[in-house]
């Protein structure tokens, strides 16, 4: 809210007399009891702790005189309880909370329904209290008066009532006094209701209107510790928007933000009333149902199933769909973290499947999430502690098999991380983040390879591969050309290789550290060309150096006519950008041979080597070299 709160201050000296006038309080008491309350107030205690004090100020003021302060609830438009002197008992409480304002509701409800002060000599006979003389009597009311609290717009705030067992009528002073108790509770209430829109807003979406990250969290906590969930069991369902770049791109950012509303508009209506409905991140949403997998499931499906109906953006219909991922969850012994990665794995898994279905994270899914962990773990253990050890595989002129250079390929050693793949452990660096390290250690090996073995080398440049997170990185041309620098490496010695499926858009931030490397003087290759998303435009958009055509289209050579006609289209594709080509997964004599006939000018498998530490790979060197 952009007001700023009321003033945390009182200059009433009229009302301090009223009151002294009507108590034995020293005047010091008095203003001790209402400093009291104004630091409640600054220090957010809660509301009806507040106005409690509040009331018992003024009843310990006057003994002769009952009060209570009930909060008007915008919501239902109602006066709620909120805060009782130690005169009024707690059914008296519990029988006026949630009582609707209206022209003949009492004192306090027909005050808060004309705005204004309403003042009842004798409840008895005065019709605004026909209906509830019984409840008077059984409490002791005679005389009552209530007092509208509002906030500096004259919005109703709430009410004070004031009760007394004898008739009693109003003086000038009174009224004062009235409005000093009032004034100090409305200084709280609106207080309160600021503090609570700015608790609103720090846990709400700005976007959609949803929840955010905060108010999830806030949830999950409260249900961990709720005994009402103690050993139950409830579903968190992760939502994404399919194809969603593509949306915000043809449509713009404007309306693809009002497509997200539309998104999460629907998907409340939807789901109804649950636990929690909040923005995730970006074009993702999460929600917890109280139902288990089965049912929760078919609620999901329902909810996409609703998206094959298109929403309408600025007037005119999309067509989004979802892809969910549902996983059972008990809030007092899965911490929500992981919960949420179980969602975003079955998520993946829908992606994979097609896109627009729910998938259940079950047994399966569980069993590769904890391996998926287990081998992070290894993973983290293995770079921290300088276990990763880089092998070479040499790259070999097809011509007359001499090599021309080595990749550098990293392999884990020591305990159990030694049996792990490169093709797991690989795939898992990239979705943990762990591939920055993991490609930082193996391109300071290939600097000091280069620096401390030149002559061993003789002459053979060394490849590096980059990972995507490696590329998208600020600075990376010139921290690696610092590196270089530092071993004393020429750039020209080193060739970096991208991969191609996980190519990423030429304008974006990759073609500047692209052109930075090639402009510092390094070699640029693309690895596995082929197999990803880039065309020979995109390809001539980068200074490649180096092409090399992944190892599927070698494996294909063994179905004969048909094998050798798809080599033939990816060298084909290589030649048309003019630049050189490595066959990569080339296992056997004849497959060498064909690709030679072919054309291929470079070849890359096991038919020479396989990967090998470097002191095997500069013995092998050496032993073709003596050949």
């Amino acid at each position: 809210m952009s007001r700023t709160a009321p003033a945390l201050s009182l200059s009433a000296p009229e009302a301090l007399t009223s009151i002294e006038r009507w108590t034995s309080l020293p005047a010091e008491h008095v203003l001790a009891g209402q400093q009291r309350v104004l630091e409640m107030v600054a220090a957010g205690r809660p509301l009806a702790e507040t106005l409690t004090a509040i009331a018992e100020f003024a009843e310990e003021a006057i003994p002769s005189m009952m009060a209570s302060v009930l909060v008007f609830d915008p919501q239902t438009q109602s006066l709620r309880k909120g805060g009782y002197g130690r005169s009024l008992s707690p059914q008296f409480q519990e029988a006026i909370d949630g009582m609707k304002p209206g022209p003949d509701v009492g004192s306090c409800g027909t005050a808060a329904y004309r705005s204004q002060r309403v003042i009842s000599r004798d409840v008895r006979v005065d019709p605004l209290w026909t209906p509830f003389v019984e409840f008077a009597a059984m409490h002791g009311i005679v005389s009552a008066w209530s007092t509208p609290l509002k906030d500096r717009d004259g919005q109703l705030l709430g009410v004070f009532g004031m009760y007394y067992g004898e008739i009693r009528e109003p003086s000038a002073d009174d009224l004062r006094l009235v409005d000093h108790f009032s004034h100090l509770a409305s200084i709280a209430v609106e207080h309160w209701r600021q503090d609570a829109e700015l608790k609103r807003q720090a846990r709400q979406d700005m976007l959609t209107r949803l929840g955010n990250r905060r108010l999830l969290r806030e949830v999950a906590d409260g249900m961990a510790g709720d005994p009402a969930y103690q050993g139950v069991t409830c579903a968190l369902v992760m939502l994404d928007c399919d194809h969603f770049k593509l949306h915000n791109d043809l449509l713009g950012q404007r309306l693809a933000d009002e497509l997200l509303q539309r998104v999460a508009e629907r998907s409340r209506e939807r789901l109804g009333d649950v636990p929690l409905l909040a923005r995730f991140d970006g074009d993702q949403f999460v929600a917890i149902l109280k139902e288990r997998n089965g049912t929760a499931q078919r609620r999901v499906e329902d909810l996409l199933a609703a998206f094959r109906e298109p929403v309408v953006v600025d007037g005119s219909p999309v067509t989004v769909s979802l892809s969910a991922g549902v996983v059972e969850w008990q809030p007092a012994t899965m911490p929500l973290d992981e919960a949420l990665a179980q969602a975003m794995e079955a998520v993946e898994v829908a992606k994979r499947l097609g896109r627009d279905r729910v998938v259940v994270f079950g047994d399966s899914e569980r069993a590769r999430s904890t391996g998926h962990r287990h081998v992070t773990r290894l993973l983290s253990e293995a770079i921290a502690e300088n276990r990763v050890d880089p092998f070479l595989q040499p790259i070999v002129r097809l011509s007359d098999g001499r090599p021309v250079a080595f990749e550098v390929l990293a392999r884990l050693r020591g305990g159990d991380a030694a049996g792990i793949s490169p093709s797991v452990f690989v795939p898992i660096a990239e979705e943990s983040g762990l591939i920055v390290a993991l490609g930082d250690s193996v391109l300071r090996f290939a600097m000091r390879t280069l620096a401390e073995h030149a002559l061993s080398l003789q002459g053979l440049n060394l490849n590096v591969n980059l990972s995507v997170r490696q590329l998208t990185r600020d600075g990376l041309a010139d921290r690696t050309l610092a590196l270089a620098r530092e071993h004393g490496v020429a750039p020209e010695r080193l060739t970096l290789e991208i991969t191609e499926s996980q190519w990423l858009d030429v304008d974006g931030p990759a073609r500047d550290n692209l052109q930075g490397l090639k402009e510092a003087g390094f070699r640029l290759a693309l690895d596995d060309f082929g197999t990803g998303y880039s065309s020979l435009s995109r390809t001539q958009a980068i200074p490649l150096d180096q092409l090399k055509i992944d190892r599927s289209f070698t494996t294909q050579l063994s179905l004969g006519a048909r094998g050798q006609a798809l080599c033939h289209v990816g060298l084909a594709m290589a030649r048309a950008c003019g630049i050189p080509v490595v066959a990569e997964g080339v296992e056997t004599p004849e497959q060498a041979a064909q690709l030679r006939a072919m054309g291929y000018q470079f070849g890359q498998g096991y038919h020479w080597s396989r990967p090998m530490p470097l002191e095997r790979a500069l013995a092998w060197l050496q032993r073709r070299e003596a050949a």
